[in-house]
């Protein structure tokens, strides 16, 4: 069995995705006869090794058009090193080649993400510190720093999937009462619209589906509490953009904590950028120093399962795209 694991060299990531030794043998460990090769993102290179490929490990993400699957006669699975596989399944649709994704590789990250912009927004450290950055003041007023409290506040997580149910167990041991949509709950209006109406911070967990492509609204934002916060890690086009940045030009609600966006990188054009009401961070909730350790014990648990002929916990639905 021949399986192929492409390094993911981009400048950004490249830190956090080196494979090592140490993960070559936690593979060899689960099928000692498999002649694995871990080469380097170059297309003339992947098109080399690609035609004798059995098992396929890579990030769609960072690389949508390298793998040429068209020549990989013999693929049987594709794994990619990312939650999100929607792109890599549409191209495997009409295939019998298995996919599987690394969903469980971000919980932790991101949920203390999350956490971050909700203790930044109820302490007031993202007002503070831009004070201090460009007036030097001593703001010591209440007025101006009105700091509040999670404690006994209201968190609606829309996407409860591994992502969402970290974030609520985090929740719960600050004292917050948790409510919780699936993705296919998301999709009931009536239990949508309850959420929105008590919740103090509005969690987007969402994977980008069509039912969930601008499933935010103007309406959704207005059926919120003037005083919530939306925080959005799950997909930009999740959200109508140009209505959020309304809601909140307009204070229909208080704040966001905002990680992925419409159009990446967010444009020099965009309004949030300005906006002292929303805080911004470069789609790198997911950054953890684990990642490349937690992909591949994500792939190992699979592979078990797949050399087993047992259901690949990881398995995606190609149809659906997560």
């Amino acid at each position: 069995m021949n399986i192929l694991i492409i390094r993911d060299n981009t400048r950004y990531l490249k830190p956090i995705m080196d494979y090592t030794d140490k993960h070559i043998s936690e593979i060899k460990t689960l099928i000692p006869n498999a002649q694995i090769n871990l080469i380097e993102d170059k297309k003339d290179i992947v098109d080399k090794y690609l035609p004798e490929t059995d098992i396929l490990v890579y990030s769609s993400f960072d690389y949508p058009d390298l793998v040429d699957f068209k020549i990989a006669k013999k693929l049987k699975w594709v794994h990619v090193t990312s939650a999100g596989a929607s792109d890599t399944a549409s191209q495997l649709k009409s295939t019998t080649i298995l996919l599987t994704n690394s969903s469980g590789v971000h919980p932790i990250p991101i949920s203390e993400h999350v956490f971050t912009y909700l203790l930044m927004f109820t302490r007031q450290f993202h007002t503070s510190y831009r004070t201090q950055i460009e007036e030097k003041k001593w703001m010591q007023s209440y007025h101006f720093l009105p700091v509040s409290e999670l404690y006994e506040k209201t968190i609606g997580i829309v996407g409860f999937g591994r992502i969402g149910k970290q974030i609520a167990k985090l929740a719960k041991g600050f004292g917050m009462t948790v409510v919780t949509l699936t993705h296919q709950e998301s999709e009931t209006k009536g239990q949508f619209e309850e959420m929105l109406n008590t919740s103090d911070f509005v969690i987007n967990c969402l994977p980008l589906t069509d039912e969930t492509y601008h499933l935010f609204t103007i309406d959704r934002f207005k059926q919120m509490k003037s005083s919530a916060y939306f925080i959005n890690v799950g997909r930009g086009k999740t959200v109508v953009e140009d209505d959020l940045i309304h809601a909140l030009k307009t204070r229909i609600i208080t704040g966001a904590g905002l990680d992925v966006f419409e159009d990446e990188p967010l444009p020099k054009k965009s309004e949030l950028w300005n906006l002292k009401n929303v805080i911004i961070t470069p789609h790198d909730a997911g950054w953890t120093p684990c990642y490349a350790d937690r992909v591949i014990n994500i792939f190992c648990s699979n592979l078990r399962a797949y050399l087993k002929h047992k259901p690949m916990p990881n398995l995606v639905d190609k149809e659906k795209g997560y």
